[in-house]
């Protein structure tokens, strides 16, 4: 099932070029959708900006409050990660262009997350 959610969400968003879900309390990448082959380095630096972004754990890492959503931007690409609504260390991280339509991206990703995390 997670498979096909996070098909579903990459094939719907062609801007979208890796999704990955991930427990921050193992800080682990449990499962990757990409259009390229992005290595395991790059997918676990992923995982860490989740957990520094969001706080893991209950623990923050940065900030006042834990956050469900974060979103870094450059020039060359979005990143923006999800943490489920009832499992707090389930999470999405995802890469995109900078051309992905982020309000109707945030909007999915988060039916995506809640969906996938239910489920487990």
């Amino acid at each position: 099932m997670v498979v096909n959610e996070l098909d579903a969400l990459r094939e719907k968003y062609e801007s979208c070029n890796t999704i990955a879900f991930a427990d921050l309390s193992t800080q682990m990448i449990l499962v990757t959708d990409s259009s390229s082959n992005r290595r395991r380095e790059v997918l676990d630096d992923l995982c860490a900006e989740a957990s520094l972004l969001l706080g893991a754990n209950g623990k923050l890492a940065i900030g006042l409050k834990q956050s469900n959503s974060a979103l870094v931007a450059s020039k060359s690409s979005v990143r923006i990660f999800l943490r489920a609504e009832d499992e707090p260390n389930d999470v999405l991280c995802c890469i995109c262009a900078p051309t992905v339509d982020a309000g109707a991206f945030l909007a999915d990703a988060r039916a995506c997350i809640d969906r996938i995390s239910s489920a487990a």
